[in-house]
């Protein structure tokens, strides 16, 4: 598999059997990522991961194309015009063969950003295993993958910035999740000075840890 960052928290992953799966393209990331997508992936529906528009479009433009989501997302997706055939809903614990990948969904709940503020969606999570090589998005959440397959997560993506998360809980998910590579996402807030603290930290020469860190920039690819 080969994993591209797309910007804040879209990625695309390359199967071995030639298909492409593209994960949470929103409004904070180039959306370009959908070309030649024949599965999307969305976590939640909160704008910087869901693109309604730019989704309907790639499904009125790619007959091929099917995307898998939580309900509220599923219905964004409606209201914006999307075929409702190719539109399914997800929950925690279901199973998807998506291309040539088994797609495990995980989590459902959205990180906490104030006790005060209410009603957040609910935030799903996918672990990609396609050809003995696997990737983990957490959505906006820190829940771990249920299983991790062969004891050990090819590329964990972890969110590094957002209303609601400490810098303290992306280290302590990092370090607890078992990764060859961990990739920084959910970066959007983040400015170049940013960047460097983040991975001053997350790297593992200062608080340990048994993975690469590998921050990626922009259309930057690296083997999942």
């Amino acid at each position: 598999m080969q994993l591209t960052f797309h910007g804040h928290a879209c990625v695309s992953v390359a199967l071995p059997d030639g298909a492409r799966v593209v994960i949470d393209p929103g409004t904070f990331s180039d959306t370009g990522a959908l070309t030649g997508a024949t599965a999307v992936l969305i976590t939640h529906d909160h704008a910087d991961h869901l693109d309604p528009a730019a989704v309907a479009e790639h499904l009125r433009t790619t007959p091929a194309a099917q995307v898998w989501g939580p309900a509220s997302a599923i219905e964004n997706l409606a209201t914006a015009g999307a075929a409702s055939e190719r539109l399914h809903a997800v929950t925690p614990g279901d199973v998807l063969e998506v291309g040539g990948a088994r797609v495990t969904v995980g989590g459902g709940a959205h990180a906490e950003i104030h006790p005060e503020v209410p009603g957040l969606p609910v935030n799903v999570t996918y672990l990609v295993e396609a050809g003995g090589r696997s990737v983990y998005h957490p959505g906006d959440s820190f829940v771990p993958p249920a299983q991790v397959p062969g004891g050990q997560v090819g590329v964990l993506l972890v969110p590094v910035s957002g209303p609601w998360m400490k810098l303290r809980e992306a280290i302590d998910f990092a370090r607890s999740v078992p990764a060859v590579t961990v990739v920084p996402v959910h970066d959007g807030l983040l400015s170049d000075i940013g960047h460097m603290l983040t991975g001053r930290w997350l790297d593992t020469a200062r608080l340990g840890g048994q993975y690469v860190y590998a921050r990626l920039t922009a259309g930057e690819s690296l083997a999942a």
